[in-house]
C-alpha cells in the first residue's frame, strides 16, 4: 500500500476511538515505520547479503517491524526532532509503555495492509524467509491512494474532530472492502480459466486484469486474463531451464545459487527461469522473472530497458567462482 494509506488509517482509527494525541502519534509513526527500510537499501549495494535488506524485507516482519516502530518513535521523541515535526504537524511523539504498544499496533496494521498486496511480506522472519500474501491488491491501489491523499489534505486544513474522523474511517473502509471484494471476485474468475492445481494469480493496477502462472517441472506458462474480455489477452510459455550447450549446467547453477544476489533475486521474483550458455571456459547464467517481463512488455523505449534490468540477473561462473555481471 502507499504511504498515505499507511498514515491515514491508524490516524482515523485513533481519532475515532478518542485516543489522546500521544497515542495517535505513536499509532501513525508505527503505521509508516516499516517503510523506513528505504533508508537502509544502500547496505545491499555496498555489501550484498541475504538478510532481506530490501523494500518490504526485514522491516516487514513482525519481530523487526515492532523494533523499527519503537525505534522510529524513540527518534521522533528526541527534543530536536520532536520540535521540528511539530512545526508541520500537530503531533506529540513521546516514549511510554502505552505509546510503545500503539507504535507496535501501527506496525501490525502496516503489515496487514501490505499482506493484502502482491508478492507479500516475510511475516515470520528471521525464523523463515517465506512470504505471505493475499495477492489481492497491486503494490498501490490508485483509488485508495487518491482517497487517502484527499482525506489527509482535508484533515491538515480542517483539523477535524472525532465524529468527522469516524465518517472518514467508514468511507475508507467501505472503499477498501469494495475494491478488495471486486478483486477477490476477479481473481477467482481468472483462476477459473485454468482450473489447475499449480496455477497462481497475481494482480495488476487494473482490478479486472490478472496474470496467471502455471508451473510444472519443465515449463512456466503465463497468461494475462482480463475479466472485461473473459479470455486471455496475452500468453507465453518459457522453459524453466533453457540450456544452450551439450554440457549440464547443474554444477554452475549450484555455485551461483550461493551468491546473496541470486538468493535475493529469487526471493523477490514471482517465479524464476534460467538461460544457461557455455562458451567452453565459463557459464553465463541469466536468471529472469518471466512475469515481470510480461508486465513491462508495453512499456515504451528506455523505460522498458530499465524495467527489464530489474527483472533479470546475470551471473558468470568459472569453476567454483561466480560473479554477478
Amino acid at each position: 500500500m502507499d504511504i498515505f494509506s499507511h498514515a491515514l488509517l491508524p490516524y482515523l482509527l485513533g481519532k475515532s476511538f478518542k485516543r489522546n494525541k500521544e497515542e495517535v502519534t505513536a499509532f501513525v509513526l508505527g503505521g509508516i515505520a516499516p517503510d523506513f527500510d528505504v533508508l537502509i537499501l544502500w547496505i545491499n549495494f555496498v555489501y550484498p547479503t541475504f538478510f532481506l535488506i530490501t523494500h518490504r524485507g526485514i522491516t516487514h516482519s513482525l519481530f523487526f517491524g515492532f523494533i523499527t516502530a519503537v525505534g522510529v518513535l524513540y527518534i521522533a521523541s528526541r527534543p530536536g526532532i520532536r520540535s521540528y515535526i511539530r512545526r508541520f504537524i500537530n503531533f506529540e511523539p513521546v516514549i511510554t509503555g502505552r505509546t510503545i504498544a500503539f507504535a507496535c499496533a501501527g506496525a501490525a496494521l502496516h503489515l496487514f495492509l501490505d499482506y493484502m498486496t502482491t508478492r507479500g511480506i516475510p511475516l515470520s522472519y528471521p525464523l523463515s524467509t517465506a512470504k505471505y500474501s493475499a495477492e489481492l491488491f497491486f503494490y498501490t491501489d490508485l483509488s485508495l491512494t487518491i482517497l487517502s491523499l484527499i482525506l489527509i489534505i482535508w484533515i491538515l486544513k480542517k483539523h477535524e474532530h472525532a465524529n468527522t474522523a469516524a465518517k472518514f474511517l467508514l468511507i475508507f473502509l467501505v472503499i477498501f472492502a469494495l475494491m478488495g471484494g471486486l478483486r477477490f471476485i476477479e481473481k477467482n474468475r481468472s483462476l477459473g480459466f485454468l482450473q489447475g492445481e499449480n496455477a497462481a494469480a497475481y494482480p495488476t493496477s487494473d482490478p479486472f486484469d490478472w496474470y496467471i502462472v502455471e508451473e510444472n517441472n519443465d515449463h512456466i506458462r503465463i497468461y494475462e486474463f482480463n475479466g472485461s474480455y473473459g479470455s486471455p489477452v496475452y500468453s507465453n510459455s518459457v522453459r524453466r531451464l533453457n540450456v544452450f550447450s551439450d554440457r549440464s549446467p547443474d554444477e554452475a547453477i549450484a555455485v551461483a545459487g550461493k551468491l546473496p544476489q541470486v538468493k535475493m533475486f529469487m526471493w523477490r521474483a514471482y517465479t524464476v527461469a534460467i538461460n544457461a550458455t557455455y562458451d567452453g571456459d565459463e557459464w553465463s547464467l541469466e536468471y529472469y522473472d518471466p512475469v515481470s517481463r510480461a508486465q513491462v512488455r508495453d512499456v515504451p523505449g528506455i523505460f522498458k530497458r530499465i524495467a527489464r534490468g530489474f527483472s533479470s540477473l546475470n551471473v558468470t561462473v568459472n569453476g567454483s567462482r561466480a560473479v554477478v555481471t
